[in-house]
C-alpha cells in the first residue's frame, strides 16, 4: 500500500546527533550509537595530535616534573550518567535529554537532542539538531586561506622534521638527530608533545650502546639544560627501565624510584611493550618481585603465564594425561616420520617445531595415499614457501592443493582441524610474504639465470627472470656508491642538517632490496596515468619512493616485534597462538601509534635516483632487419626511456617501455613481478579498529583512500577517536572474513587459450609487429594524407592498448596461479564518498569478467531445493536473461541444459554456448559448477563454492526514487512488489523512440535518422550514470559510442549523438522527476555552501577587502556516522628537482580555495554513493552476524546459492531501515547546523529599496571610518552584533539588538532571489545570511514496498 502524502517537517526523525563547535561556532555533526555518559571531548587533529603526555606528578630527585597528561587534562564537559527526570515520548522513541547542569555554558553554542531507538540501525542516525556545546581542540579548515596557510606550514615542518630525525636516528648519527630536536623545540605549538620526539632519541640511544652510556644522567642534562620546559612521561620510565634491565652493571637500584615517578601508576608505564620487551617482564615480575601480575598487559600476562608453568612442568608429566596424549608429545617432539613413495627416496624432515605439528596433524586427517605422500614431502618452512611462485621446484609445490584436501575431508571436526593448523602455517607464511618477498624475488631472479647459464640458454629470447637479474646485478654496484657518497656527506656535516636532504633517507633500506622494489615498481606502473607502454615520471619517482618507505616501515615493524618477543619459549602449539594473538595486539597498537611519513619531495628524490640508475643499466637484446645486407642484426636498448609528450595541452614527462619488453609482459610468466602490498591475504585481515590501522600485518593502511586531504583526514580522526564510527569497522572486517580460493579448472581453461595467444572473447591476441597501412602518394590530397594519419594511429593505438590489457591479463593470472589451492582474503579500506574496495588492486571480485570468473568461496554449502534454483537464475542472469521472472529464467537454462553440460564438458572444442553470454567466464565457472551438481542422483546435495550474485537495478536511482517518494520512478527500478522485472533501460529507450516518432511526423530529419536504431544498449549507459551527475558532453560520447556502427562519418556520428542525448535527458528528467527536484536541490546547496564565508573569517583573506577566498567544502554525514568531506579544491604543485627532471607534485598539507563547480557537480552523485556504501556495510553486518559469506561489487551482493533468500531479506530490510528516516530532511538539518553562521554575497537590483538601505548605510559607515567601508569591515561588524546578541549580559544583548549592519537590514527580506539585478552593471554586492534552498516536495512512495518487491535486488 502506498502512504498519503506528509509533511518533511512533520515526520519525526529518529537517530543521534552530537553537535561538535568548532572555537568559531562551526560544528562538526557526528552520529554515534547510543548516548554516551562520557564527556564529548576531542583530541587536536592536526597530523601530530596523538601523542600521549603524562599526568602531573611530585617532582622526582632526578628529573623535572612530568608533563601534564592528555588523559587528565582532555577533560570537558560531560552529559549526566544519570537519567533525565523528564523524558518527551513520541511513537516509537524515547527522547531522554542531557542533564543541562553538567553541559558547560556556552554562548554561541546548539543543544542536539540525542534520540534513543529500538531499531539497530537508527541508533546510527542523525536527526534534527537541538543546542549542546560540544567544542573539539582544532579549527575546521575554511577561516581563511591565510590562516590555512599559516597552520599547515606549521604541521609541514613539523612532519619533515620527523621524518628526518628518524631516519637519522635509524642510521645512528645522533648529532644531527640532536640538532633536529633542537629545532623541533623551538616551534612552540609543537612543544608539548616534544617529549615524545626526545622518547624517540632516548630509546635509539639506548639501544645502540646500551651499556656504556649513563642514560639517566644524559637524560637530566637534557632536561635542566636544553629543553628546560620539557618533563619526562611514562615512556620515558619505559626506556630507562629497559635500559637498566638491559645493562650488564647492577642498575637495578634505580629501577624501584622509576616506577614510583608517576602518579598514574605502574600500569601506564608497562604499557608501552614496544619499549619494554617479554625477558623485561619476567625480570621484574618473577626475579625482581617490582610488579604485581595485575599491573602486566593482558597480552603479555598470558605469555608469561604460559612461560611460569612450562617452568614448573617442564619436567614432570601430567599424571592426568592420559598415555596416548603422553605418546603424541613424545612423537612431536622426536622427528616426524615421512611416508614413503613408490620408486622415491625417504624425505628427510627438517628439524623444526613448527613443521612437525603442521605436517603431523595434517597427517592425522583422513586423507588418501596421494595427499598423504604430498603432505610428507611438503616443505612446511615458511621462509621458503612464500607463495608458489617463490619455489624452485614448482612442480612438486603445485601438486599439494590445500584447497582440495579441504574439500575431501567429509569429517566437520576434521575440517575445523585443518583449517586451524592451515591458518596457523599461513600466518608465518603472510609474515615471510610481507616481509621476504623482494628477497625471494631477486632468489628467484637469480635461480632462473643461473639455469638459462647452466642450459647454456642466455640467447635473445632469455626470460624475464633472467633479464631482471642481470639490471639488478648492474644496478647494485652503482646504487652502493651512491650510498657511500651519502654517507661521506653525512658524516663531514654530522651536526648541520637541512630539512629538504634526502641522504638520510638512501641509508634506511638495504641496497639489494630497493633495486628489486625499483624494478618491480616500475614493471607494476606500465601503462598507467594514461601513458601507453609507459608512465609518468612524476608518478613512477614518487610510487618508488613510497614503495622504499613501506619497506622500512615493515622492516622496523617486523625488527621491533622480533625484539619484544625474540626471548619466548615456542615449544607449543597452543602456547604459539598465545604469543601470535600477542604479536598481533602489538602491531596493531604500533600501527595505530605511527604518525611519521616522508615528505614527498623526500619520496621524489629518492625514487629519481633509483629509477635514474635503472634508466642507466637496464638494456634489452633487440634484432632487426640490415636493409643492405638483408640479414638479422643483433643489439641492445635501452628497456627504459625518460622522454616528454603532450597529453590534453600540457607537456608531461614520461618513462615510456620498449616495446620487447612490453611483448615479454605480456606474453610470458610474470613470476615473482608481483609487489607483496598488492596481493589477497593467506589469512583473515588485521581487523579495523583505528582509522589508520587495519588490512595488512606489516604494511599500515588508512580507512580512506585520502589523496592529500588533510581536511577528510582531520575528521574522520574525530569520529574514530570517539568510537563513532564502529558500524563502518564491522562491515569493513565482515568482508575481510570471507575466505577465497582460485578456481582451478577455470584457470587451467584460460591459461590454454592464454598461451596459445590467440584473441578469444576479451583476451586479445599477441601481436609483435604494427602492420600499417601503406602511405598515399605524397601528391595525394591533404584530406586524404590527415586520413591515412588518423586510420594509423587508430591501428596504433588499438594495437598499444591490446598490449596493455595483455600486460594486466597476464598480471592477474600470474597472481592467481601463485594462490591456486590457497585459502586467502581481501582486506578492504574505503573512498572518501565511503564506498569499499579491496587493498589488492590487481586481482580481485571488483575486477573484470575474467577475474570474478577465476573466484569462488572456500568454505562450500549445500545447495539444497533453493540452492539449486538460484544456482540455475545466476546461470541465466550472466548469459543476459536477467529481466524475466525467475520461473522463465530457470525454464531457460532447463531448456538449454545440454549446451550447460556441453559448455562445462567441451568448453573450448564444444559448441560454444557460453561465449555469446554478457558475462562469458563467470558464465563458464557457474556451467561447471551445475553440471557437477546434475551428476549427482540427488544434486542439491551438492556442496558449492560458486558465488551467486544479487544485482541491484539501476542502484542509484534506487536510492533516488526512495529520496523522493516518487512512484513512477521506484515502479521502474523495481521498489514496487511486480509480477515481472521492469527494465528502466528498454523503458527508456520506449520513450525515446515515441519522442523521435513525433519528430518524424514534424519533418525533423536527424529524428528519421535515428528512429529505428533505438534499442535498449544506445541508451543504457546514459541512463546509469545520469543519476551519477554525468555531463551532456560525457553522455555525448556515451551515444556516440554505439551509434558508430551505424554511422561510419565521425562528424554526422558526433551530431547526431548530440541531438539523441538531448532527447534521452529530457525523457529521463519526465520518467525521474522526483529524483532530479532532488539531484537539483542537492547541486544548490553545494553551489551555496561553497560561495559561503564564516562569519569570523579572517579579514586579510580578502583581495582589497571585497574579494574573499571561499574555503568552505561540502561536509555531510553518513548513516553510519562517517564524516564525508568533498576533497575538490584548487590544485597547487610545488616544484621538485630530481636527477630525471624538474617535477611538480602536490603538497599534503596545503588546504587551498575550493573549487566550487566540481564541488557542486560532485555532490549528487557522491551522496547517493555514500548512501549505497552505507547500505552495502549495514547488509554484510547483517549477513556474517546470520552465518553467511557476503562479498559486494558495490551494488551486487555475492554470497551462497542456498543462502541467497537470506541474504535477500537482510538487504531487504537494511534498505528499509535506512530510509524510514527522511534523509533528506536530515540532510537539510545537518546543513542548517553546520552552516549555521555563514553568510553569502549576492547581487541585488540597485534601484531595489534594500539596495537604497544598504547604500546609504555604507555611506554612513565610511564617513565614520574615514575611508571606504569594505566588505571584509561589514562581516566583522556583524560578528561584533552576534557576539552581543549572544551574551550572557543583558545590558550587552539589548544593545547588539540596536546595533545595525548591512545583515541585519537583510534580514526581514524573506526572498532575497526576487531582488536579482537585470544587468550586471544596475547591480549592487550584498552579503546575507547562508540560506538554503527549500526541500522540493516528497510523494507518496512507501518504502516498506520493498520487502514484498521480489525483483528490487536480482
Amino acid at each position: 500500500m502506498l502512504r498519503p502524502i506528509t509533511s518533511r517537517s512533520t515526520n519525526v526523525r529518529s537517530s543521534i546527533l552530537q553537535n561538535v563547535h568548532t572555537s568559531s561556532n562551526t560544528s562538526i555533526l557526528l552520529s554515534t550509537r547510543s548516548i554516551s555518559s562520557k564527556s564529548l571531548t576531542f583530541q587536536n587533529l592536526s597530523s601530530y595530535s596523538n601523542l600521549n603526555n603524562d599526568s602531573n606528578h611530585d617532582p622526582s630527585q632526578l628529573f623535572p616534573s612530568p608533563s601534564p597528561s592528555s588523559s587528565s587534562s582532555s577533560s570537558c564537559s560531560s552529559t549526566s550518567s544519570k537519567p533525565h527526570n523528564a523524558s518527551t515520548t513520541v511513537p516509537g522513541i524515547s527522547l531522554n535529554p542531557p542533564d543541562m547542569n553538567n553541559i558547560k555554558n556556552n554562548n554561541k553554542s546548539k543543544y542536539l537532542v540525542t534520540d534513543v531507538l529500538n531499531s539497530r540501525l537508527m541508533k546510527r542516525k542523525i536527526d534534527k539538531p537541538n543546542k549542546n556545546p560540544y567544542l573539539p581542540n582544532f579549527d575546521t579548515f575554511n577561516r581563511s586561506h591565510a590562516s590555512s596557510i599559516s597552520s599547515t606550514t606549521e604541521k609541514r615542518d613539523v612532519m619533515q622534521l620527523w621524518s628526518l630525525l628518524e631516519a637519522c636516528l635509524q642510521s645512528n648519527y645522533f648529532d644531527r638527530a640532536k640538532s633536529i630536536l633542537n629545532s623541533l623545540y623551538m616551534i612552540n605549538s609543537h612543544r608539548k608533545y616534544f617529549i615524545d620526539d626526545y622518547n624517540l632519541y632516548l630509546k635509539k640511544l639506548s639501544d645502540s650502546n646500551r651499556n656504556n652510556i649513563n642514560l639517566d644522567q644524559i637524560l637530566m642534562d637534557d632536561l635542566k639544560t636544553k629543553f628546560k620546559s620539557i618533563h619526562y612521561n611514562d615512556r620515558t620510565l619505559s626506556i630507562l627501565i629497559h635500559h637498566s634491565l638491559s645493562s650488564t652493571s647492577n642498575k637495578h637500584v634505580n629501577i624501584k624510584t622509576y616506577l614510583n615517578m608517576n602518579r598514574n601508576g605502574i600500569k601506564e608505564i608497562l604499557k608501552n611493550i614496544d619499549i619494554l620487551n617479554i625477558n623485561d617482564f619476567q625480570k621484574l615480575y618473577n626475579d625482581l618481585k617490582f610488579i604485581q601480575q595485575t599491573d602486566i598487559p593482558p597480552s603479555i600476562r598470558s605469555i608469561l603465564h604460559q612461560e611460569s608453568m612450562k617452568t614448573t612442568t617442564s619436567n614432570t608429566p601430567n599424571p592426568t594425561q592420559s598415555s596416548e596424549q603422553q605418546h603424541e608429545i613424545v612423537r612431536l617432539d622426536n622427528s616426524v616420520e615421512s611416508i614413503k613413495k613408490q620408486n622415491t627416496e625417504e624425505l628427510v624432515a627438517v628439524d623444526t617445531i613448527g613443521m612437525k605439528v603442521i605436517r603431523h596433524t595434517l597427517l592425522g586427517l583422513s586423507l588418501n595415499e596421494t595427499q598423504r605422500n604430498l603432505i610428507s614431502n611438503y616443505n612446511f618452512e615458511p621462509n621458503e614457501n612464500i607463495m608458489n611462485n617463490n619455489n624452485h621446484t614448482t612442480a612438486s609445490r603445485n601438486d599439494l592443493d590445500f584447497f582440495e584436501i579441504y574439500k575431501s575431508l567429509t569429517n566437520e571436526s576434521e575440517r575445523e582441524t585443518f583449517e586451524s593448523i592451515l591458518e596457523q602455517f599461513n600466518i608465518d607464511r603472510q609474515r615471510a610474504l610481507e616481509s621476504r618477498a623482494a628477497d625471494a624475488a631477486k632468489e628467484r631472479w637469480k635461480h632462473d639465470f643461473e639455469e638459462a647459464k647452466e642450459r647454456g640458454d642466455l640467447s635473445i629470447r632469455k626470460s624475464l627472470n633472467v633479464k631482471l637479474w642481470n639490471w639488478y646485478e648492474l644496478m647494485l654496484p652503482i646504487l652502493k656508491k651512491e650510498i657511500e657518497k651519502a654517507q661521506l656527506k653525512l658524516e663531514k656535516q654530522s651536526k648541520i642538517f637541512k630539512s629538504q636532504d634526502f641522504d638520510p633517507y638512501l641509508l634506511l633500506v638495504n641496497p639489494e632490496k630497493m633495486c628489486v622494489i625499483t624494478i618491480l615498481e616500475l614493471l607494476k606502473l606500465n601503462s598507467t596515468g594514461g601513458v601507453i607502454e609507459g608512465m609518468r615520471t612524476a608518478r613512477a619517482v614518487i610510487s618508488v619512493g613510497k614503495a622504499i618507505e613501506m619497506e622500512f616501515r615493515s622492516e622496523q615493524l617486523l625488527k621491533n616485534e622480533s625484539s619484544i618477543f625474540k626471548d619466548i619459549n615456542k615449544k607449543s602449539a597452543e602456547f604459539k597462538k598465545i604469543v601470535q594473538r600477542a604479536k598481533s595486539n602489538f602491531r596493531s597498537t604500533q600501527l595505530e601509534k605511527s604518525k611519521i611519513f616522508w615528505p614527498q619531495a623526500v619520496r621524489a628524490q629518492i625514487g629519481s635516483i633509483l629509477i635514474s640508475t635503472l634508466i642507466h643499466v637496464a638494456k634489452i637484446d633487440v634484432e632487426g632487419f640490415d636493409p643492405i645486407t638483408k640479414t638479422k642484426v643483433y643489439g641492445e636498448a635501452p628497456a627504459f626511456a625518460h622522454s616528454y609528450q603532450y597529453c590534453n595541452g600540457m607537456k608531461l614527462g614520461v618513462i615510456k617501455i620498449h616495446k620487447a619488453l612490453i611483448n615479454q609482459l605480456n606474453g610470458e610468466r610474470l613470476v615473482a613481478s608481483v609487489q607483496p602490498q598488492l596481493l589477497p591475504m593467506l589469512v583473515e585481515p588485521r581487523e579495523w579498529k583505528n582509522w589508520r590501522s587495519g588490512g595488512y600485518f606489516y604494511t599500515q593502511s588508512t580507512l580512506i583512500r585520502s589523496k592529500e586531504s588533510p581536511e577528510q583526514l582531520a575528521y574522520l580522526k574525530a569520529v574514530s577517536d570517539k568510537e563513532a564510527i564502529d558500524d563502518v569497522y564491522n562491515g569493513l572486517n565482515a568482508l575481510g572474513k570471507t575466505a577465497w580460493t582460485v578456481n582451478k579448472r577455470l584457470f587451467e581453461i584460460i591459461s590454454k587459450v592464454w598461451n596459445e595467444g590467440i584473441e578469444f572473447l576479451d583476451i586479445p591476441q599477441i601481436q609483435y609487429d604494427m602492420q600499417l597501412i601503406p602511405p598515399p602518394p605524397r601528391n595525394s590530397d591533404p584530406s586524404i594524407l590527415r586520413e591515412w594519419k588518423l586510420q594509423n594511429k587508430e591501428i596504433a593505438n588499438k594495437i598499444s592498448k591490446n598490449r596493455s590489457i595483455r600486460c594486466d591479463t597476464n598480471y592477474k593470472l600470474e597472481i592467481a596461479r601463485a594462490f591456486l589451492g590457497e585459502k586467502f582474503y581481501f582486506p578492504h579500506n574505503l573512498d572518501f564518498r565511503g564506498r569499499a574496495y579491496p587493498l589488492s588492486p590487481h586481482f580481485n571480485h571488483l575486477g573484470n569478467d575474467l577475474s570474478r570468473g577465476l573466484l569462488i568461496f572456500w568454505k562450500g554449502k549445500k545447495l539444497g531445493p533453493d540452492g539449486l534454483s538460484w544456482l540455475k537464475i545466476h546461470c541465466a542472469n550472466l548469459y543476459g536473461m536477467d529481466k524475466i521472472p525467475f520461473t522463465e529464467r530457470i525454464q531457460f537454462i532447463e531448456d538449454h541444459i545440454e549446451d550447460v553440460k556441453d559448455t562445462a564438458e567441451n568448453p573450448l572444442d564444444g559448441k560454444g554456448w557460453w561465449k555469446k553470454a554478457d558475462k562469458p567466464w563467470q558464465l563458464l565457472a557457474t556451467c561447471i559448477e551445475l553440471n557437477e551438481a546434475l551428476k549427482l542422483d540427488n544434486p542439491e546435495d551438492f556442496i558449492s563454492h560458486q558465488p551467486v550474485h544479487q544485482d541491484g537495478t539501476c542502484n542509484g536511482l534506487q536510492h533516488y526514487a526512495a529520496l523522493g517518494g516518487d512512484v513512477e520512478g521506484a515502479t521502474q527500478v523495481n521498489l514496487i512488489p511486480n509480477e515481472r522485472p521492469q527494465d528502466v533501460y528498454r523503458h527508456v529507450a520506449n520513450l525515446v523512440k515515441k519522442r523521435l516518432e513525433k519528430a518524424v511526423l514534424a519533418g525533423d530529419k536527424k529524428a528519421e535518422l535515428l528512429v529505428d536504431k533505438i534499442t535498449r544498449k544506445v541508451v543504457k549507459q546514459p541512463v546509469m550514470t545520469n543519476v551519477y551527475g554525468v555531463t551532456y558532453v560525457g553522455a555525448t560520447f556515451q551515444i556516440e559510442k554505439q551509434l558508430s556502427e551505424y554511422f561510419p562519418d565521425r562528424k554526422q556520428c558526433f551530431d547526431l549523438s548530440k541531438y539523441l542525448t538531448f532527447h534521452v535527458f529530457a525523457t529521463i528528467r519526465e520518467l525521474f522527476h522526483s529524483a532530479h527536484l532532488i539531484q537539483d536541490w542537492l547541486g544548490e546547496c553545494a553551489k551555496r555552501i561553497t560561495k559561503s564565508i564564516r562569519l569570523d573569517v579572517d579579514g586579510k583573506s580578502f583581495k582589497n577587502g571585497n574579494k574573499p577566498d571561499f574555503m568552505s567544502s561540502v561536509i555531510w554525514t553518513t548513516p553510519l556516522g562517517l564524516p564525508i568531506v568533498q576533497p575538490y579544491r584548487e590544485a597547487t604543485k610545488k616544484q621538485v628537482m630530481t636527477n630525471l627532471q624538474t617535477i611538480f607534485i602536490s603538497d599534503p598539507f596545503a588546504i587551498n580555495g575550493v573549487n566550487a563547480r566540481r564541488q557542486k557537480a560532485g555532490f549528487p552523485p557522491n551522496f547517493i554513493h555514500s548512501l549505497d556504501a552505507s547500505h552495502m556495510l549495514l547488509s554484510a553486518i547483517k549477513c556474517k552476524e546470520n552465518g553467511l559469506e557476503f562479498a559486494s561489487v558495490h551494488d551486487s551482493y555475492w554470497t551462497h546459492a542456498c543462502d541467497v533468500n537470506k541474504m535477500s531479506v537482510y538487504l531487504r530490510d537494511e534498505f528499509i531501515e535506512l530510509h524510514k528516516v527522511d534523509l533528506i530532511e536530515r540532510l537539510k538539518d545537518e546543513f542548517d547546523e553546520r552552516y549555521k553562521d555563514y553568510v553569502q554575497i549576492v547581487k541585488i537590483g540597485k534601484t531595489t529599496e534594500l539596495a537604497n538601505k544598504i547604500l546609504k548605510w555604507r555611506k554612513e559607515q565610511s564617513e565614520k571610518l574615514g575611508r571606504p567601508l569594505t566588505l571584509a569591515d561589514e562581516i566583522h561588524m556583524e560578528k561584533k552584533r552576534q557576539d552581543m546578541l549572544n551574551s550572557e549580559s543583558a545590558t550587552v544583548r539589548a544593545k547588539g539588538s540596536k546595533l545595525v549592519t548591512s545583515i541585519s537590514l537583510v534580514e526581514d527580506v524573506k526572498e532575497i532571489d526576487e531582488l536579482k539585478p537585470v544587468t550586471e552593471s544596475m547591480s549592487v554586492l550584498v552579503i546575507v545570511p547562508l540560506k538554503l534552498p527549500e526541500i522540493p516536495s516528497k510523494g507518496d512512495f512507501d518504502v516498506q514496498n520493498v520487502r514484498e518487491s521480489k525483483y528490487f535486488f536480482s
